[in-house]
């Protein structure tokens, strides 16, 4: 099976000496939008979405032949899930219909998994197909690509900075295109980029953002304020968070008996259940900063934070709000 990368392809792209058939696969959804947005650019396109795509209403796309014998495209984002919902009778049909699909008519599936399955109709999909593959760009690619789109805007970086600033990108191009534009933009009246500006205007990736809300949190850092916010402005809910906090809490307690006790660090994180780097060093630093009163007395705070919330039914984001500000200034 011969695959074309497709950030290779968008630097030469050329629809026409590629199959009528299409099937993009991969884990890197920006590329295979811009790949989308292309060829959307040049060709008449109907695009669907897999998951509430009629069978019937895509064999009738296939089969639907211009008088005019013009180029279209008809794209199904979500494939896999398209696919899914097919009936035995309705593969063998199917796969029926894409052999008979030529030019002008071009039919491209956009899949969201990482390794194409060997069973039908993938099988034959593939043997009918160019394929397409999105992956992420290593670590090291990524933060080139970094590093060159801040170049060609003009901007100077520092090495730590740089190497910072993607830390909290997560090796993910469609969270660096909008981070990097809105850091951009914050920077639009000045040439180097400093670590204030990024803890100023970078949001990271939700996982990592609750990682990093609550090292800061336990640090006593301003910023925690600021991701808490943003966390709740992007759907996390106030009950979500504080149960992390009481988590991170209770492990760090745990893990701090089991250490008293003459226990191994690696091992007792192993008892506890703490594997992600992470983790661990959030632990250690908390060990730092806070003693045993005042992990205790975080845990009290959070049991009456609850009892105002769910008892009293004051307001959970005010009231968390008011709890995370009268930790971090304590």
């Amino acid at each position: 099976m011969n695959e074309i990368k497709i950030q290779q392809l968008l630097k030469e792209f050329n629809l026409s000496n590629l199959k009528p058939l299409i099937l993009i696969y991969g884990n890197e959804e920006l590329t295979k939008g811009l790949f989308l947005e292309k060829v959307k650019s040049i060709t008449p396109s109907t695009v669907f979405w897999g998951d509430s795509l009629d069978f019937k209403t895509l064999l009738n796309e296939l089969g639907t032949k211009s008088l005019f014998q013009t180029e279209r495209t008809v794209i199904v984002r979500n494939f896999d899930e398209f696919v899914n919902n097919l009936k035995k009778d309705e593969i063998k049909l199917f796969l029926e219909t894409l052999k008979k699909v030529i030019l002008p008519t071009r039919f491209i599936m956009v899949c969201s998994f990482d390794k194409i399955p060997s069973s039908e109709p993938y099988k034959t999909i593939v043997s009918l197909s160019d394929i397409l593959v999105s992956s992420k760009l290593t670590p090291s690619g990524f933060y080139t690509s970094i590093k060159n789109k801040l170049s060609r805007e003009g901007k100077k970086i520092s090495e730590e900075d740089l190497k910072y600033l993607v830390s909290l990108l997560n090796n993910d191009l469609t969270l660096a295109k909008n981070e990097i534009e809105k850091l951009l933009l914050y920077t639009a009246d000045k040439d180097t980029i400093t670590k204030e500006d990024i803890d100023a205007v970078i949001t990271p990736k939700f996982e990592d953002n609750v990682f990093i809300f609550l090292s800061q949190f336990f640090k006593k850092d301003k910023t925690a304020l600021k991701i808490l916010l943003n966390l709740i402005e992007n759907g996390s809910h106030p009950f979500e968070i504080q149960s992390l906090i009481l988590y991170q809490l209770e492990k760090t307690l745990y893990f701090k008996s089991l250490i008293d006790k003459g226990i191994d660090q690696e091992e007792a994180f192993k008892t506890v259940g703490i594997t992600a780097p992470i983790q661990k060093a959030n632990i250690l630093n908390i060990l730092k900063i806070l003693n045993d009163e005042d992990l205790e007395r975080l845990i009290k705070g959070l049991y009456n934070l609850e009892i105002q919330q769910k008892v009293f039914f004051q307001d959970p984001v005010e009231k968390l709000t008011e709890f995370v500000i009268k930790n971090l200034i304590k």
